[in-house]
């Protein structure tokens, strides 16, 4: 059955986004919206709304910052100088960051962006088939009123010098709900449209529909999340950027080989480092500033700007609900490498891919994302199939037995389980919430900084519970982890850049 959401619902249930503007709602979301960021509360969930046509005016400025990487955490600036220089969309609502901020509308909204070239080459806003403002001359402003279009998601991009601009951080997600809601999709197609019926309604798909939310738990409607993927490279960005502030466009193929096929060297933290009698590298000058010769290959794997704990732990990027609560990821691909998501604890359907609803939505555990492709996966949030059970799969039936006689699921065993157990642990641990990791096949990605397993691109699914198992609605938390899921939303802020640009004639 389709439905109308408030437009508010859309910050109510976004407190773990740091940057979100919802299209007329006259704000932004994030970390002082209403709602929380906590367990069961971590999505965004727009729908459309019931109040007609929205409208909104973004003031988007591009400009460049400097941004922390790793733990990208503005609290800890002594954890090492792990930076790297962006082009960015900055809205006025927000930190320079990127992305740039999520935007969700609804079909048919009206939108008007102001944007502003702060920069020193000519940059654009883009997205396709709703607004180009062309080339944008330094200092510049160029106003353009567009009309949201069919819904999907889509990224919003300088399409200039493709695709230095875009690579260089000049991208955001920006996505589009239809009207009236049962499935992410205006015209969705017959097998998809099935299997979101199917949610919440029939007995092998049991619990909520996905339009459907439970305020009462803190469930919000339409769950949805934004996986924005993307590389960075500390050294070429430096490089680019240092040749813009003397009006030079930097050559795209250049661009493209030095990202995708320079020959391993050895790689530095900070590219303002020089070459050394242990790394005897030639040294290259740039824009009058001489810099050690270091691999120009990506060093940093984001997703939503963020990368390793930090991105696992951010309730905004790592759904965090109960069984029977199915969500949709939109995972957009703003790089130059392709990535093959593999999810664990549930296998998805791949519902729709460069918008297009798919007339099969297969069921696979890891798809491949190729550079600037649009692809929803919807989880249904089904029990963990490895969980042993009479029949052997994960869809409601009988539990198996465990050796002391209670039932495999709930795990209530396993997550009254400290680890280490006391008395001898200092600081004892649950086994609780279920953690299961998503990452990425395309193995490089994973690291930071050429070493540094599982501080690249990753995210997950947790299980808070199961709503359709009665009496254990809710699985306890750990304090600890109480806190982290609190405190992740405020991991995406984007703090003083640490050390600073180089000055414009500063040496080595």
């Amino acid at each position: 059955m389709k439905k109308l959401i408030d437009r508010r619902e859309f910050l109510k249930f976004a407190g773990g986004v740091t940057a979100m503007i919802v299209v007329g709602c006259g704000g932004g979301g994030g970390d002082n919206a209403p709602g929380g960021g906590g367990p069961g509360g971590g999505g965004s969930g727009p729908g459309p709304g019931a109040g007609g046509v929205g409208t909104e005016t973004l003031n988007f400025h591009i400009t460049d910052a400097i941004k922390e990487m790793i733990t990208h955490e503005p609290n800890n600036p002594n954890a090492g100088a792990s930076e790297c220089y962006f082009w960015v969309f900055k809205e006025d609502r927000f930190p320079a960051d990127c992305p740039g901020p999520q935007i969700f509308a609804v079909t048919g909204d009206i939108i008007t962006v102001n944007v502003t070239n702060d920069l020193d080459t000519p940059h654009a806003f883009f997205i396709p088939g709703m607004v180009d403002t062309g080339p944008i001359a330094p200092g510049a402003t160029v106003t353009k009123e567009f009309t949201a279009g069919a819904p999907g998601v889509y990224l919003y991009h300088d399409n200039l010098n493709e695709p230095v601009n875009r690579v260089m951080g000049l991208h955001g997600a920006f996505v589009i709900m239809p009207a009236q809601l049962s499935t992410p999709y205006g015209n969705p197609t017959q097998s998809v449209q099935a299997l979101f019926n199917d949610f919440g309604t029939t007995p092998w798909w049991p619990g909520l529909s996905w339009a459907a939310g439970d305020p009462a738990n803190n469930t919000p409607a339409a769950r949805q999340h934004i996986w924005l993927i993307h590389e960075a490279s500390p050294v070429l960005f430096e490089e680019v950027g240092l040749a813009a502030r003397s009006g030079t466009v930097f050559n795209a193929t250049t661009f493209v080989n030095a990202f995708t096929n320079d020959p391993f060297l050895n790689t530095s933290n900070d590219p303002r480092t020089v070459a050394t009698a242990q790394f005897p590298k030639s040294n290259v000058t740039v824009g009058g500033i001489t810099r050690g010769v270091f691999n120009r290959k990506p060093h940093f794997f984001t997703m939503n700007g963020q990368s390793g704990f930090f991105s696992h732990h951010n309730p905004a990027i790592t759904p965090m609900y109960r069984v029977g609560e199915p969500c949709v990821i939109r995972i957009l691909n703003a790089g130059l490498n392709t990535h093959s998501l593999h999810l664990h604890a549930n296998h998805f359907f791949v519902t729709a891919i460069n918008n297009v609803p798919q007339e099969n939505p297969i069921w696979v555990d890891v798809f491949t994302i190729m550079p600037m492709d649009h692809v929803d996966y919807t989880i249904p949030y089904m029990r963990p199939p490895d969980v042993p059970n009479v029949r052997g799969i994960g869809r409601a039936d009988t539990p198996s037995q465990t050796q002391s006689g209670g039932r495999t699921w709930p795990p209530v065993e396993e997550l009254a389980r400290q680890m280490p157990a006391p008395p001898a642990a200092t600081f004892p641990m649950l086994q609780s919430p279920l953690c299961f990791p998503m990452h990425d096949h395309s193995e490089p990605s994973q690291t930071a900084k050429g070493a540094n397993y599982n501080n690249g691109m990753i995210s997950g699914m947790y299980f808070f519970g199961d709503r359709n198992t009665p009496g254990a609605m809710n699985f306890t938390l750990d304090a600890e982890f109480r806190m982290l899921s609190g405190f992740g939303p405020h991991s995406g802020e984007t703090g003083p850049a640490v050390g600073g640009w180089p000055p414009e004639n500063a040496g080595p």
